[in-house]
């Protein structure tokens, strides 16, 4: 295998060797960040062959692509061997991952094409990002919004804010407003980002969604469309670290329709408190 972090790397296996029975994990390239922890939520970069051939069924390199974001060691996987793969290896580290089909493609219930039961699966990850389920912002504190927009409090970055909403109107346009700013790059069409969010309604002021209950950040796509108007234009341009409140009008939520599934009609102002952790290319 090709070192280079980052880099896309060539896998080459000498079909005379004998793959494992069991799942082996070997750290190609160390990085410097903070471990992956059980609970953890880990974003890589991979590519995968199998042991018998060396037809790629998976590569993240591709343009366009986007890294995989899944969590380390408490959620089920494609293949079960890659659970616990990689606990406790830091963030920044390459790693070689050699899965059996007794841990991986004999007990999937999907396979990729061209790939059988008996085959042994053979991934490269390079861990480009690694957050805690407490994970929070880091920056300084400019706000905490008020006066005729909702006051967002919070006993620490660590935990979820509470929001409080004014009394009177609100806002006919969407509202941007920066409570903690974040010194890392500004999040641009394309990004993956991985945020905390809460979702508050302005007419009572009930949670409707929150990634702290999970409880894990969770991988937003920015500037493509899959996320309501308001929030999907609001968070261009937020820096990462940073905490902000976008208040959203109703021509820029859910629509004609509403959300009734949560309890959010069609003319339901919204409230966002969105820590931006991370954003990554694709």
């Amino acid at each position: 295998m090709s070192p280079g972090f980052e880099s896309e790397p060539t896998i080459t296996v000498d079909p005379s060797v004998r793959p494992p029975d069991r799942t082996e994990v070997v750290v190609v390239q160390q990085g410097p960040g903070i471990a992956l922890q059980r609970g953890y939520l880990a974003v890589t970069d991979d590519v995968a062959r199998t042991w018998r051939s060396s037809a790629v069924y998976e590569n993240t390199y591709f343009l366009g692509q986007a890294p995989h974001v899944f969590p380390v060691g408490t959620a089920p996987l494609a293949l079960p061997g890659l659970v616990h793969a990689l606990e406790g290896i830091p963030v920044g580290s390459r790693v070689l991952v050699v899965v059996p089909p007794s841990e991986g493609f004999g007990v999937s219930p999907n396979r990729p094409r061209g790939v059988t039961a008996t085959d042994t699966a053979v991934v490269v990850f390079d861990i480009i990002g690694g957050y805690a389920g407490n994970a929070g912002p880091q920056g300084a504190v400019v706000s905490h919004g008020g006066g005729t927009l909702p006051q967002v409090s919070w006993s620490d970055l660590r935990s979820a804010p509470t929001v409080t909403i004014p009394h009177g109107s609100p806002p006919s346009k969407r509202v941007v407003e920066t409570l903690v700013k974040g010194a890392g790059p500004a999040l641009q069409q394309g990004n993956l980002a991985i945020v905390q969010y809460l979702e508050v309604t302005w007419s009572d002021g009930k949670v409707r969604n929150s990634s702290w209950r999970t409880p894990l950040p969770v991988p937003l796509p920015i500037g493509t469309g899959a996320l309501l108007p308001g929030l999907d234009q609001g968070l261009v341009g937020v820096t990462v670290g940073s905490r902000v409140l976008i208040v959203v009008p109703p021509s820029q939520g859910y629509g004609a329709s509403g959300a009734p599934s949560v309890g959010v009609s069609a003319s339901e102002t919204l409230v966002f408190v969105v820590d931006v952790l991370g954003a990554y290319n694709t």
